[in-house]
């Protein structure tokens, strides 16, 4: 029987705090399908996954989160189909929220920038500079008026990822955005709602993500240009 919602979570050797987000999502989410995406892992991060019912995909080179969660949404089951992050920064509760926004509207997105959003701890000055220039760019380059495309908290009906997903290219932390883009050009109306968030320790974004980034905006914006010429 087709589950309600699938949930993918990427997971890059993330054996120190998964554990905490699997209790907390499996112990919600009692029908949904959870599935574990092990993007390059060397550690324990499979280990301590097993200890729980869920699905897991292993891929031993890294695919990147994009990657992963492309993978992760092409074997997922369910009518909704949803993304979060493997640190527990976004509450199932919240997760849930984003879900059920997503059954009415057709897709929904987390943000930790809107007027009602709550950050229950913040990110580094430095992370939240670098947030606000990316986002930026995001809106000048592609008109995308969306407060925060990088909140690991996202929901499709199941329809709309089956529309865009094979026109995804980029499998980096700017996956979102391409995401996001696309179904701009197809006129899916994406809604953003406030959530409850907070930042862990342990980030994996390094300065060779963010110029990668940086230079998978260039292709998305180039790709665009060279289809509508």
């Amino acid at each position: 029987m087709e589950k309600y919602c699938s949930i993918v979570i990427p997971a890059h050797n993330e054996e120190m705090r998964i554990e905490k987000t699997l209790q907390a999502y499996t112990k919600l989410f009692k029908n949904a399908e959870i599935i574990v995406v092990l993007n390059g892992c060397i550690d324990n991060t499979k280990n301590v996954v097993k200890k729980f019912d869920v699905k897991i995909l292993e891929f031993k080179d890294r695919l990147g989160k994009g990657g992963a969660i492309i993978e992760g949404f092409k074997v997922a089951k369910g009518k909704i189909l949803a993304f979060t992050d493997a640190d527990g920064s976004t509450p199932p509760e919240e997760m849930m929220k984003v879900i059920m926004y997503a059954e009415k509207y057709g897709a929904a997105i987390g943000s930790r920038w809107l007027k009602d959003s709550k950050i229950i701890r913040k990110q580094s000055l430095y992370r939240r500079f670098l947030s606000r220039v990316f986002n930026l760019l995001v809106r000048l380059l592609f008109g995308l008026r969306f407060k925060d495309t990088q909140c690991g908290c996202k929901a499709f009906k199941r329809e709309l990822i089956e529309k865009t997903i094979d026109k995804l290219k980029v499998k980096n932390y700017a996956f979102d955005v391409e995401l996001l883009f696309e179904m701009k050009k197809l006129g899916i109306n994406v809604v953003e709602i406030p959530i409850s968030w907070k930042n862990m320790k342990g980030s994996k974004l390094r300065i060779k993500d963010i110029l990668e980034m940086l230079i998978s905006l260039i292709k998305i914006k180039l790709k665009y240009i060279k289809q509508n010429t």
